[in-house]
């Protein structure tokens, strides 16, 4: 199995902590980042009796002001993979935008970083995805309308994720995987290890542990790339996973490349 090293940031959230537990399963190390040091005993403890090894860094990502201060972060850690799992409501273009950008920059900057996931959402999105239906349309306008200030921070932290994969795989002809995971409503309570990856309505629901699995299968292989809608569904997850890539699935479709 290979071993991979890999930055959480926004290391304490839901879905960052059950990665983690699954990362550490897998023999791989762990880096994660949190802002509250007393948060640090729970993460350790997710390490207790697992094979890979966990490191917890005390940041404020509200104190990361360029992408020479997130490079400076990745150089001294030296990852193999990147995971932006965090949000905040009440500094969203601080956090889930600029903070974002910024360890993206330093990231595909970085040429021991091979991979890199966000965790985003099905509505984030310039235009109307073409496999919806006419509700599926009003669904993601009332989403949008609802959080106008998240939906615009993810989505522009998604499409510089675009960006700038293209342009390190230009620059440095070195193979990049940019992964925007884009789970909908979250829910808490046991895995259900099923899922509908791909193509997905606007809205539905998922399990917390699922998105978790989800993010951990698609790290774990070297041929996934794009924009990955989920909720709930009927298919395991490392079959939807394998079919996304068999049917080369990116739900980037429908957006404009050339305009980012």
């Amino acid at each position: 199995m290979k071993q991979e090293h890999v930055l959480i940031f926004g290391g304490n959230g839901r879905i960052a902590r059950s990665m983690t537990a699954l990362m550490l399963a897998r023999s791989w190390k762990v880096t994660s980042t949190i802002r509250n040091i007393h948060q640090k005993d729970n993460l350790i403890q997710i390490g207790k009796s697992q094979p890979g090894s966990i490191n917890v860094l005390n940041l404020d990502l509200r104190n990361l002001e360029t992408s020479d201060d997130a490079k400076k972060i990745i150089e001294t850690v030296k990852p193999t993979i990147v995971v932006f799992a965090a949000g905040s409501f009440p500094n969203t273009y601080t956090i889930d935008r600029n903070a974002a950008q910024r360890i993206i920059k330093a990231s595909t900057e970085t040429p021991h970083v091979k991979k890199f996931l966000m965790i985003s959402f099905p509505s984030s999105r310039r235009n109307a995805a073409p496999w919806w239906g006419k509700q599926d349309v009003q669904n993601w306008q009332k989403e949008i309308s609802s959080y106008p200030d998240i939906a615009d921070a993810k989505i522009q932290a998604d499409e510089y994720l675009v960006a700038m994969a293209e342009a390190r795989e230009l620059r440095l002809g070195l193979p990049f995987q940019a992964i925007s995971l884009r789970p909908s409503w979250l829910l808490t309570g046991p895995s259900t290890g099923r899922v509908k990856l791909g193509r997905t309505p606007t809205l539905g629901q998922v399990k917390i542990l699922d998105v978790a699995a989800v993010a951990t299968s698609l790290l774990a292989r070297d041929d996934t790339n794009g924009w990955y809608d989920l909720v709930q569904g009927d298919d395991c997850i490392e079959h939807a996973v394998e079919m996304c890539v068999k049917e080369g699935i990116d739900c980037f479709e429908g957006e404009d490349l050339q305009r980012i």
